[in-house]
């Protein structure tokens, strides 16, 4: 009976407090373009998560820099929880914002031009128009910063914004020079727009000289024939810039919705787990590796308490519990010190008061009986009957705090019998004293006081 009731018991807690993995995950996540290969990485993540009882929203933004944004501003309303942001992003250290890891493939810097356009150096860039992106979206941000470069800042290279696919074609109809895009190479939209409007990306002999100036930023290549085959798009290996992009939490994303976040990058990335923690990131986006991260790279998988008890890790890290669990038991074992201490000091004073009382009923009998009493160092050189009035008073005084003592705070459960058993002690030591007193002393003693 007692195995059938604890194996109810558990499968009650466990179908109140089991996720099944992603079941009790509802967030959001900032992703970038429509087309781009990380709204289509969320996009997954969101068909996994749902078919196990969970919602992940995902929103189509701009890029990087409205997403780092909508995160440091979305903290009073708990709206956007996570986003996809690219290495290099400024983002504030007093933001709360937190970094879950990077995704183990990186994006590319992708300038492209009509095909058949040679531009062999930065030198031949003298002037051009460059359509750099939206406002607020990584490629924009990459771009002017890469072209902030003080040797770059003399060719008087002119930039403007545009929509994605908008600035592709106004590259194919000669209104812009280059088309920028920061993307992974297998983002489809990268393939259309490509095959669409007939471009190619451009190849610049001194492009490492650039990318060896900004540690976070990389030397990547695009494989011969990576968007079309038959026409041999690109014709050969080209050097792109690649930068890592960095997956965040804001202060509202709980533990458990961090964790399980972490589960379906690691369910729908194989590598994400060994291409992190992360070795260094950006000054500009130097941001903390949030604890859960630093925990699920360890193990690669979310602990016991994650799986089965998220609301409980949501309330406090489960560290944060072993302590206080340490704590408790901590507290507790000083209580039951305390107890015993004075179960001690109680049992002494009255084995002291005993010890008093039996030489006084000694000394009564001898008097009763005419015999000189056996005098005694123990026994002051008072009258018996003022000797046994101070021991009644003193057990009196013991008993009240033994019986205080039963209700105090400090005394553990079931420790309260051990005080009882010495109220019942010092019940007889007084009664027995009364009893050598007799009743006329009693009560000569009651009326005197």
């Amino acid at each position: 009976m007692l195995l059938v009731a604890s194996a109810i018991l558990a499968a009650l807690a466990l179908s109140y407090s089991s996720v099944r993995e992603y079941g009790a995950f509802r967030a959001s996540i900032l992703t970038g373009s429509a087309g781009g290969a990380y709204h289509a990485l969320a996009s997954d993540l969101a068909r996994l998560a749902r078919r196990d009882g969970g919602r992940l929203e995902v929103l189509a933004t701009a890029g990087s820099i409205e997403n780092a944004n909508q995160l440091v501003a979305g903290r009073e309303h708990c709206v956007e929880k996570f986003g996809f942001v690219q290495d290099g992003t400024p983002i504030s250290l007093d933001s709360g914002i937190e970094l879950l890891g990077r995704l183990p493939e990186p994006e590319s810097l992708l300038v492209l031009a009509r095909r058949g356009r040679t531009l062999r150096n930065f030198a031949d860039l003298r002037g051009i128009t460059v359509g750099i992106g939206p406002e607020g979206s990584g490629t924009a941000f990459l771009t002017l910063q890469l072209l902030g470069d003080p040797d770059l800042k003399k060719l008087g290279i002119r930039t403007s914004h545009h929509e994605l696919e908008e600035q592709a074609r106004l590259v194919a109809r000669g209104d812009l020079d280059l088309a920028a895009y920061v993307m992974r190479n297998d983002a489809e939209f990268m393939r259309t727009i490509i095959g669409q409007y007939d471009l190619d990306i451009i190849e610049l002999r001194d492009l490492k000289g650039l990318i060896d100036r900004y540690p976070w930023l990389s030397l990547g290549y695009v494989p011969a024939g990576r968007f079309d085959l038959m026409r041999q798009v690109p014709e050969r290996d080209k050097p792109v810039p690649q930068v890592n992009t960095l997956v965040l939490a804001s202060p509202c994303a709980k533990r458990a919705d961090r964790i399980e976040l972490l589960v379906l990058l690691t369910a729908t990335l194989p590598t994400f787990v060994r291409s992190n923690p992360p070795n260094s990131t950006s000054p500009a986006t130097a941001l903390p590796l949030a604890a859960e991260a630093r925990q699920f790279f360890i193990s690669g998988e979310p602990e016991f308490v994650d799986r089965y008890f998220p609301w409980l890790v949501n309330i406090m890290s489960p560290a944060y519990w072993v302590y206080l669990v340490m704590a408790v038991t901590a507290l507790f074992n000083g209580m039951r010190g305390i107890s015993h201490f004075r179960l001690w000091r109680i049992d002494a004073n009255r084995e002291k008061l005993e010890e008093r009382s039996r030489l006084l009923r000694a000394s009564m009998r001898g008097e009763a009986s005419g015999a000189a009493p056996n005098p005694s160092p123990t026994i002051d050189h008072r009258d018996t009957e003022t000797g046994i009035s101070d021991v009644l008073h003193q057990l009196t005084k013991l008993r009240a705090r033994c019986r205080s003592y039963v209700n105090s705070f400090v005394t553990p459960m079931g420790d309260e019998m051990f005080y009882r058993y010495q109220q019942s002690l010092i019940d007889i030591a007084i009664a027995e004293l009364k009893e050598a007193r007799g009743p006329e002393a009693s009560s000569a003693a009651a009326l005197a006081s």
